[in-house]
């Protein structure tokens, strides 16, 4: 596990997370975990000018999504297959600071986010137990939205619920044509590294899911497999290819 600073602070509750997660202070770290105004944060100390990562399920991003949130707009939704009286559970195996998950649980489905690495973990705990305090949203994303500390390559042996659709969003390949990604994914780039096997994960996902398994890809980008998905649904920037699980005989 990579080592990083703690700026230590008397907020219990953030000092129960750091605890949890087992992150040690090392002065010589590269990247920060600070505790600003009772929110964990993190930060890059080799940049001059540090911007700071958190979860904040309550942004203005977030807001505005939900807000201006139409059916036909949204490739997620339809790959998804909500209808008025289907709202399939969702296992976010590949969770991230939960962007995604979030607006899953906010269309009605239940969703269980997966995350295997301590900072980020201890990142979207955090921003996950302030956002159920929240008057607004707290008490419906507290049935629908929650988050377990573990290793996805290892889901079909957590001791819980076999979801609908497992959820997908592997770390993207770098185009060089591109201009950088966003500040968080390069914090995501940086930290966890691009050294995962997604095309086993995908296969495990396929024995866990019930109904389908959604890759989600940038849309220059190859399919995560050399087998066939069953189809695709895109949009401007991304492509969320569906998988249909193995089926056992």
């Amino acid at each position: 596990m990579n080592i990083y600073l703690i700026v230590k602070n008397t907020n219990v509750r953030l000092q129960k997370i750091i605890k949890e997660y087992n992150i040690k202070h090392d002065e010589n770290a590269s990247f920060a975990l600070i505790i600003n105004n009772n929110i964990l944060e993190l930060y890059d100390r080799s940049k001059m000018c540090k911007i700071n990562i958190k979860v904040d399920f309550l942004s203005k991003q977030n807001n505005y999504r939900c807000v201006n949130f139409k059916k036909k707009n949204e490739a997620l939704y339809k790959a998804l297959g909500i209808k008025a009286n289907y709202f399939p559970s969702v296992v976010d195996a590949t969770a991230g600071f939960g962007k995604d998950a979030f607006l899953i649980s906010f269309w009605g489905c239940y969703v269980m986010m997966i995350e295997r690495h301590p900072v980020v973990a201890a990142l979207l705990k955090d921003g996950l137990q302030r956002a159920y305090e929240n008057k607004n949203i707290g008490c419906w994303l507290k049935k629908r939205l929650h988050f377990i500390f573990y290793d996805s390559f290892k889901m079909l042996e957590i001791p819980i619920f076999q979801p609908d659709i497992v959820y997908l969003d592997p770390m993207y390949p770098i185009n060089k044509k591109k201009s950088l990604p966003k500040k968080n994914m390069q914090f995501l780039r940086k930290i966890i590294k691009n050294n995962s096997n997604y095309k086993e994960l995908l296969n495990i996902s396929r024995k866990f899911a019930r109904k389908r398994i959604i890759v989600k890809r940038p849309i220059y980008a190859k399919p995560l497999s050399n087998e066939k998905f069953e189809f695709s649904i895109k949009n401007k920037n991304h492509r969320f290819d569906i998988y249909l699980p193995f089926r056992t005989k």
